[in-house]
């Protein structure tokens, strides 16, 4: 049976190093069904842009500070506190790359080419002046229907059974259910199964996954609850979260409204959601939440500030919230301890 299942540039983005739990699932399908897993040429350029993307911003965050205690650094003789050749994107990027290229040979990722055929400006011109799928009203990039030609084309000579093409950009290539393809693409290849997830698609071939994984594991809940603590608090990944949230949200204060600053954890509750053994590997693909409560300081910029007086300029009050927080983990029964940890979901319970 030819079987072929695409995967689109966002179910990677969230997941740059394919950590968590669905896609691990995903590879170990892949890998011993006879499927072929598929990214188009334009898929993979676009993770790769969108890693770099997400590089940028960090780096430049870094550089600025450096700037702003440069003259310090000199007068404490400390100027090798930051390695200006680590300060640099395009570094990463090339790591980056590496470990991309590394994960498609492992796990024989097909990488599909561009799309080659005579009429194919014209053909993707034609969708976007009359607004057909993937294009549409207020749709006027051509990335999408790159990708979605790409797939057409390489169907077309391969003329696989069955089609999977999993994408959550359900508003270019769902129709209103966002489960099924648009009616727009459905007849350039027929039968195709659209599923807005990995984890949708999961469930559909959840018999099939029956020799690789074993769900609802019966599991020790005290020592996995247990071990994630130990995880955390050997690591500042809930603190870096936590922080980034703050600072990217408003708050209204008792006396003003304005934006977190150095949040502290005050307390920790997790809660093991869901444990899949993989059988192989003898792991455990565990999904999890955390409620945290969290102090912190609303912070603004005070009006009445002027230049020469004291203080920093800005006013700030106490506060505390608390933050729901989902991800998934990997913990390995051979060496007893935690890895891969990705963040799924957070926001303010």
């Amino acid at each position: 049976m030819s079987y072929l299942i695409f995967i689109d540039t966002n179910v990677v983005h969230n997941d740059f190093f394919f950590k968590s739990s669905a896609i691990k699932k995903l590879l170990k399908f892949t890998n011993h069904e006879p499927v072929k897993l598929c990214i188009t040429e334009f898929n993979y350029n676009e993770i790769i842009k969108k890693y770099r993307d997400n590089v940028r911003p960090a780096i430049k965050e870094v550089r600025q500070v450096r700037n702003s205690v440069s003259k310090k650094m000199v007068e404490l003789e400390i100027g090798d506190l930051f390695d200006l050749e680590k300060l640099r994107a395009e570094k990463y990027v090339d790591h980056y790359k590496l470990f991309l290229d590394e994960m498609i040979e492992n796990n024989n990722i097909q990488i599909v080419g561009y799309p080659t055929g005579e009429y194919v400006t014209a053909q993707i011109s034609e969708r976007y002046f009359k607004g057909i799928k993937p294009f549409g009203e207020n749709k006027i990039s051509f990335q999408d229907a790159i990708i979605w030609q790409s797939i057409v084309e390489y169907c077309k000579d391969e003329d696989p059974e069955i089609v999977v093409f999993i994408s959550n950009n359900t508003t270019d290539f769902a129709d209103k259910s966002k489960n099924r393809i648009h009616n727009d693409l459905e007849d350039d290849i027929r039968g195709l199964l659209f599923y807005n997830s990995v984890g949708a698609f999961l469930e559909h071939e959840e018999d099939n996954l029956h020799d690789y994984f074993i769900d609802n594991y019966e599991y020790d809940k005290e020592l996995l609850e247990s071990e994630l603590s130990i995880f955390f608090d050997g690591n500042y990944s809930l603190n870096y979260t936590i922080n980034d949230l703050l600072m990217n949200s408003e708050f209204e204060g008792e006396y003003f409204s304005g934006w977190g600053t150095d949040g502290y954890i005050d307390e920790v509750n997790f809660e093991i959601l869901e444990v899949t053994f993989d059988i192989e590997e003898n792991q455990l693909l565990i999904t999890f939440g955390v409620e945290l409560c969290v102090s912190f300081s609303i912070e603004t910029i005070d009006p009445s500030y002027e230049r020469g007086d004291s203080g920093d300029g800005m006013m700030s009050e106490s506060s505390t919230t608390d933050i729901y927080l989902q991800g998934d983990i990997t913990y390995s029964l051979n060496e007893g301890k935690m890895t891969d940890y990705v963040e799924k979901e957070i926001g303010f319970l």
